[in-house]
């Protein structure tokens, strides 16, 4: 399953990401990431992926999170992405997960977008009188004067299948509780190639 995470920056993109991960950790999946998370994991980089398809190694019952693809598989160049998007197009044969963000989906490979899933898009939110309200992108997402309140807004959209034509159609909108999320990893490491 290929499914892509998108937002603006300081969205909660990876913090989502992240709780996907945990949660797929808690259900005896092994996790492979190309960031730290604070639980049991294997730390991946661009290299591997490129290993992963050349050799068309296949995985059973992986989860696999990649903070900011477009570092890793930047779409400008996809003659050289093939094999990865190989290995990445075929684990839904294998029942692994494969979650990744991006600001947008234009960043990252065609290949790769043209087979998804599941896009999640986030955005940070505030509860106030039982009511989610947006909040600013320029504002840091752990600015202390919200970190009891705040919340991420994700809308989920799903692949339908029309007689050979695909479309994405919103099939749920929930809300997270980050502070409790906070904890699972570094939310100021930066992603290297």
């Amino acid at each position: 399953m290929l499914h892509s995470i998108v937002g603006l920056m300081n969205s909660g993109k990876t913090l989502y990401m992240t709780y996907l991960l945990y949660k797929d950790f808690l259900a005896g999946k092994s996790i492979f990431t190309n960031y730290d998370v604070n639980f049991t994991h294997n730390k991946i980089n661009r290299d591997f992926l490129f290993y992963l398809g050349q050799k068309n190694y296949t995985f059973d019952n992986i989860s696999m999170g990649l903070d900011e693809l477009w570092i890793l598989l930047d779409s400008r160049k996809s003659m050289e992405n093939t094999t990865s998007t190989y290995f990445f197009n075929q684990s839904s044969k294998d029942d692994s997960r494969i979650y990744f963000t991006s600001q947008h989906n234009k960043q990252n490979d065609s290949r790769l977008r043209d087979n998804l899933h599941k896009i999640s898009v986030c955005n940070r939110c505030i509860l106030i009188n039982g009511k989610f309200k947006l909040i600013d992108s320029e504002e840091r997402f752990l600015d202390k004067k919200y970190i009891d309140i705040l919340y991420i807004q994700i809308t989920e959209y799903k692949r339908i299948n029309y007689y050979g034509t695909s479309d994405l159609i919103a099939s749920k909108r929930h809300y997270l509780k980050a502070k409790p999320l906070f904890n699972l990893f570094n939310t100021r490491q930066k992603i290297r190639r």
